[in-house]
């Protein structure tokens, strides 16, 4: 297995939510900059982006934000970014997070992060060059989601079944396996 080194992270710029999403996108982020990573992500200076983004830097790691100009226009680029890449959409960014990621990791999020998360399934399941995604599920946050899509694999909606699509990791440490390549 390969060792990830740039990691695509989707996630929240919601920053009222439960402690657990705060605890899980710091120590993430902490880790991420511990082990000298690359963290490519929307590049918000909101919520848990920006939690994310700061627990990254403050521990060594670089940063590249993937930023639609709605975001620049509303002067919310995070100031933690090593390298700024400016879309016209969000469309646009998704795409450019996958392309430049060598794994996706999704982390606490709402519409927005499963949107990110079922366009790389989407992309996986008809054929284009894929990147493992990976659910970060502390306290079983996408456990409702895990659970509808096993549903639709029973109900003949999707082919895969849910563990053939996607990774889920409830802890750090077993996150730090998989992105070591154990």
């Amino acid at each position: 297995m390969m060792k990830y080194e740039k990691i695509g992270v989707f996630l929240s710029a919601n920053s009222q939510v439960d402690d657990i999403c705060h605890q899980a996108v710091s120590e993430v982020g902490e880790w991420i900059g511990r082990t000298r990573r690359t963290l490519i992500y929307g590049g918000a200076k909101k919520g848990l982006m920006e939690e994310l983004a700061q627990a990254t830097k403050q521990n060594g790691g670089r940063i590249f934000g993937v930023v639609p100009e709605i975001v620049v226009n509303r002067n919310l680029v995070s100031e933690t970014l090593d390298v700024t890449i400016r879309t016209v959409d969000l469309a646009d960014r998704k795409s450019i997070i996958i392309e430049k990621s060598d794994i996706l990791l999704a982390l606490p999020g709402g519409v927005g992060t499963l949107d990110e998360v079922f366009t790389a399934l989407s992309m996986a399941s008809i054929g284009y060059p894929s990147k493992r995604v990976v659910l970060y599920n502390p306290h079983g946050f996408w456990n409702s989601l895990l659970d509808l899509l096993a549903d639709l694999h029973h109900k003949g909606m999707l082919r895969d079944r849910p563990q053939d699509l996607l990774s889920v990791v409830e802890n750090l440490e077993d996150l730090q396996h998989l992105l070591d390549g154990e």
